[in-house]
């Protein structure tokens, strides 16, 4: 009865020490080879390999993939006072699995050990710098980015040669203020922000004005070049119309002369205008019957009186005034004429010399030539020209 039971459990003790003698190592896994606690040799790649039963060896299996690790959000300080909370990430891969299984020989012993290296190192480097440097406001070249290439940097060198660790990248994954700071950050956020953008308005109405003082000075000047070749051009169009009006009245001086006369009329002539002009002025030639450019008649420059029928006959009358308000009986009832008188008469229109201030008044107006056979009329209402 004892001797079957000594040989089940013999055959039990060989067939454990069978199924602990072989190790199975896959692509993702170390293989940390241990006698009594202490590692003898470390399998890495994959394959079956022996090794002694348990108790006298162990296979120790452990991760070699790149492995991440979040921290939790902690709340530290900056360089000017300002609490901040913020979260990062670790990626990490164990690079010397004998160190490392001395040292830590689980993954959560290993993630807590990084989030309090990590959390180490960040206070440090968030307290030797600005919050405004960190995000890069300043332009001093330092941010984010740097702070956390600063971070890995540090962590990593403590990691290889105290926990056979290998950092392969760290970053931030939340910056922000706590809550009840949230308000007075932002307000300081928007003034910083309104004053960059003063200072962009106003550049930019400074260079609005310099681009419309130039555009100025360039209209003033094509202008000007404008102008004066508008008035070279005027020129010579005036002068091209005075030789073509010179040739057309060529040979036609007192027909010229009597359109430019009606022209001078046309303009200086209306209902308000009042002229005061001696009676042999040229420009009283049409209006007093006179042929244009004819001599006045002989005796009217020394201011002498005026044959009544020639006084009546002219448009051009006396205005009533103090110093010929009575009329000479012959002037105002002429003798009749007779037949040697009528046959002496010029054929010369004669105008009566003007009154003191004299006016051009409109009056009946008789040939020259005629017979003064019956008495004048007595005189009308005159109306000046205006």
């Amino acid at each position: 009865m004892g001797k079957p039971i000594v040989a089940v459990l013999v055959l039990a003790l060989l067939l454990f020490g069978a199924a602990t003698s072989f190790v199975v190592v896959d692509e993702k896994s170390h293989a940390v080879i241990t006698q009594f606690g202490k590692p003898v040799s470390v399998l890495s790649e994959a394959g079956l390999y022996l090794k002694l039963p348990v108790p006298f060896q162990r296979a120790n299996l452990l991760d070699k993939r790149i492995l991440i690790t979040n921290t939790r959000e902690t709340e530290l300080l900056t360089a000017d006072k300002k609490n901040v909370l913020v979260s990062t990430y670790i990626s990490w891969k164990i690079a010397d699995p004998v160190r490392y299984l001395a040292a830590l020989r689980t993954r959560d012993f290993a993630e807590n050990r990084l989030a309090a290296l990590v959390q180490s190192e960040l206070g440090s480097a968030l307290g030797g710098r600005p919050f405004g440097t960190i995000l890069g406001t300043s332009g001093n070249g330092a941010s984010l980015a740097e702070l956390e290439g600063s971070v890995e940097r540090a962590v990593a060198g403590v990691t290889r040669e105290d926990l056979g660790i290998e950092v392969v990248s760290l970053g931030v994954t939340r910056l922000i203020f706590p809550r009840q700071n949230l308000d007075s950050v932002f307000a300081r956020m928007r003034a910083e922000r309104a004053r960059i953008a003063r200072g962009f308005r106003s550049e930019g109405r400074a260079e609005a004005q310099k681009i419309a003082a130039r555009a100025e000075k360039e209209r003033a000047r094509i202008i000007a070049e404008a102008e004066a070749k508008a008035a070279m051009l005027r020129g010579r169009g005036e002068a091209e119309a005075a030789r073509i009006y010179a040739e057309a009245y060529q040979g036609h001086a007192d027909f010229y002369r009597f359109l430019r006369t009606l022209e001078a009329y046309k303009k200086v002539l209306n209902e308000k205008t009042t002229l005061v002009l001696p009676a042999d002025s040229p420009f009283l030639e049409i209006l007093t019957s006179r042929i244009p450019g004819a001599p006045a008649a002989p005796g009217r420059s020394g201011g002498g009186a005026a044959p009544a029928d020639a006084a009546a006959a002219s448009p051009v009358a006396r205005k009533p005034g103090p110093a010929n308000t009575a009329a000479p009986p012959e002037a105002r009832n002429p003798a009749p004429a007779s037949p040697a008188d009528a046959n002496s008469v010029s054929a010369k229109p004669v105008a009566a010399n003007p009154a003191p201030g004299g006016r051009i008044a409109d009056g009946p107006v008789r040939d020259p030539l005629e017979r003064d056979s019956a008495p004048a009329p007595p005189p009308a209402r005159r109306r000046v020209f205006r």
